[in-house]
């Protein structure tokens, strides 16, 4: 992977690319928003040396102390090389950077291997909740704490609102 880079883009070429990457992702659930996407407080791309997009991650939009996860997709050729670790650990720096105090993630129970690269990570694995999209799909939520003195529990309740609690 030592010829993989990660890097923050706002190059619009560069979004719209990554963007294209996500629209072609073999579990596509549901559409990508391209502009919700564009407006991420942090998009991660994952580079060959030749400059080849083969990955990429976002911190979602938003602000204050609190970063969402997602869009993490890394092309079917560049599969298991260690990719989706280095953009999540791309946006951890990123996210301490910004001055963000803890970060969350959802994942589908079905979806393992994200779930595993968080764990790596050293995010915890919070609780499952129902998708709110009436699909009838469980969601783990899982979170990351950034600084010492997060009230992780009382964030994470806030953030999931009235969602079903699956036990």
């Amino acid at each position: 992977m030592s010829d993989i880079q990660f890097v923050i883009s706002e190059q619009p070429e560069e979004l719209a690319l990554a963007a294209q990457l996500i629209d072609g992702r073999d579990d596509n659930a549901h559409p990508l928003d391209h502009q919700v996407f564009f407006d991420s407080r942090a998009v991660i791309l994952a580079k060959t040396l030749e400059g080849e997009i083969v990955g990429c991650a976002a911190i979602k939009a938003g602000k204050g102390t609190v970063g969402e996860l997602g869009y993490l997709v890394v092309s079917s050729h560049y599969r298991r090389q260690g990719i989706a670790q280095g953009l999540t650990q791309k946006r951890i720096e990123v996210a301490k950077a910004l001055g963000i105090s803890i970060l969350y993630a959802t994942i589908r129970a079905e979806n393992t291997s994200s779930q595993a690269n968080l764990l790596k990570a050293g995010f915890q694995f919070w609780r499952d909740y129902l998708s709110i999209r009436g699909t009838g799909n469980t969601v783990g939520w899982y979170y990351l704490a950034l600084s010492a003195n997060v009230d992780a529990e009382a964030i994470m309740l806030s953030l999931v609102g009235d969602r079903i609690q699956v036990v």
